[in-house]
């Protein structure tokens, strides 16, 4: 069935397109309100930062059990149910009287958000002819790209109409919006034959331990509490020796299928790309966060950094794709591509780079230019050598990861904020936090870098990025609008490290 056979098929696609979109608008908007969100809850910016980033661990712990959750709903009914439960959990956000009650509604929220994705994303997919998938998946990606480039704005308005409650409240009106309107759009499509396949229910309880552990050790850092953080990292380590162990037995059921390793440009990227994803998602908070902290800016003017760095990112894709398609060394290109990275992030060591303001914003678009051709690498290249009959595993696994990434990412300016920014007060200095985060961010990016160098050497041409993403969906990939192909998912979780 073809997706553009009818008015009814693009209402659909339209539907789905919005909620990927409010998805990851979700994730990117209550950045610029971080500040004013901890001076009302009476909390810490490393506090406030990590109960935004438990969207992220819902996440995490969820996407991989999305296709085995309400088996007795159909697609379009699951996909229903996680707006619903977005919505509700907006509202309980915007309610919230403490950090506990916001972390909380967050994790509820992205336990919606693990189920509006992959259920979408194959409810459209199925419908539609496989020669128009790459036009489809152009649809489906347009959202996540554009929303976090206007998430500052919507933020600032909002904020000036009310405060950061009114922020969420608009999540949960959009989220109801789309519910009333599924029900004419995605329930009138054929709902493709479900395919079962065996669930490692106990490889999956070690995988939940591990991250929530993780998760845990983070905010237990973050609140000066060393023998929590010590508790935590021991249950994280034993689940994940246990994970490990039981992924590698030989069972009809499966979480991750490490084999998967054993393809030199597959680890390659699993490698690197962890490497470069956590610089690249940490950065953008280390910068808005000291900006907020020491600069007289107003906020949406410094919000405007992310616009720039997204702006940047659009511009140079056309290039970035041209240089690519006429690479004969994928090493080479890695390797410049990660060294202009490292250099566009070394500028903003700059002391007095944020003065005047055009200046930072020239800096945030240049480094966009630039992570946009690493971007466009890992996303055409990450299962280029994978077979077809493993790229469902191959694509699990890779999601997987990404969502890693994005916690550690998010956690890591969080822990630099609690013992680097004594004080809630606008007025206090941020130097050290920014100088530490900033060191940090650069040595990750200069270890891909470093990766690249050792990358195994292949003279094949890169696949353009339309060539990769089909297959990356028809292989089920369940990973975000990063966004829906790796490199549109990379590029909205930049936004979505700072939930």
């Amino acid at each position: 069935m073809n997706i553009h056979g009818s008015g009814s098929h693009h209402a659909a696609l339209l539907t789905v397109a919005s909620a990927f979109f409010l998805e990851v608008l979700d994730a990117t908007i209550m950045i610029v309100a971080i500040i004013p969100l901890a001076d009302d809850l009476g909390a810490s910016i490393s506090g406030v930062t990590l109960a935004l980033a438990a969207y992220l661990l819902a996440l995490v712990v969820f996407t991989p059990a999305s296709g085995h959750l309400f088996k007795t709903l159909g697609l379009a009914q699951r996909f229903q149910c996680g707006l619903l439960i977005l919505c509700l959990a907006s509202l309980a956000c915007a309610s919230s009287q403490n950090l506990y009650m916001l972390c909380i509604a967050r994790l509820a929220q992205g336990f919606g958000s693990a189920l509006i994705v992959p259920a979408g994303r194959t409810l459209i997919l199925a419908n539609t002819d496989k020669d128009q998938i790459p036009r489809i998946m152009a649809w489906l990606i347009a959202p996540a790209l554009v929303a976090p480039i206007v998430a500052p704005s919507i933020a600032n308005v909002l904020l000036s109409l009310g405060n950061w409650r009114l922020i969420f409240g608009f999540i949960a009106f959009c989220a109801a919006g789309l519910i009333a309107i599924c029900r004419a759009t995605l329930f009138a499509l054929p709902a493709p034959a479900a395919r079962q396949h065996p669930f490692d229910v106990y490889a999956y309880g070690l995988w939940a331990l591990s991250s929530s552990a993780l998760f845990a050790m983070f905010v237990a850092g973050s609140n000066s509490r060393p023998l929590y953080t010590l508790l935590a990292a021991i249950v994280m380590l034993y689940a994940g020796m246990r994970l490990y162990q039981r992924l590698c037995q030989a069972t009809d059921k499966q979480l991750f299928d490490l084999s998967l390793l054993n393809n030199p440009l597959f680890k390659f990227n699993i490698v690197s790309g962890s490497f470069f994803r956590i610089s690249i998602y940490a950065f953008p908070t280390v910068l808005i966060i000291h900006l907020l902290k020491t600069s007289d800016y107003p906020p949406s003017s410094i919000g405007h950094c992310l616009l720039f760095i997204f702006a940047g990112n659009l511009l140079a894709k056309p290039v970035a794709a041209r240089i690519l398609a006429n690479s004969h060394s994928i090493k080479r290109y890695f390797l410049y591509s990660a060294l202009a990275t490292s250099i566009t992030l070394s500028v903003f060591f700059y002391p007095r780079l944020s003065d005047p303001l055009p200046v930072l914003w020239l800096a945030c678009a240049l480094h966009g230019c630039a992570r946009s051709f690493q971007f466009l690498g890992y996303s055409s290249s990450s299962l280029r050598d994978i077979q077809p009959s493993r790229m469902h595993h191959a694509n699990i696994l890779l999601g997987a990861v990404m969502q890693h990434n994005a916690l550690i990412a998010q956690a890591v300016p969080a822990l630099l904020a609690a013992f680097l920014i004594p004080s809630r007060l606008p007025g206090e200095s941020s130097d050290g936090f920014f100088n530490l985060g900033m060191a940090t961010v650069t040595v990750l990016s200069l270890m891909a870098v470093v990766s690249a160098l050792r990358m195994p050497n292949s003279s094949r041409q890169g696949s353009p990025p339309s060539t990769a993403s089909p297959t990356n969906v028809k292989a089920g990939n369940h990973t975000h609008s990063s966004v829906v192909t790796q490199g549109a998912e990379d590029e909205s979780r930049e936004a979505e490290n700072h939930r």
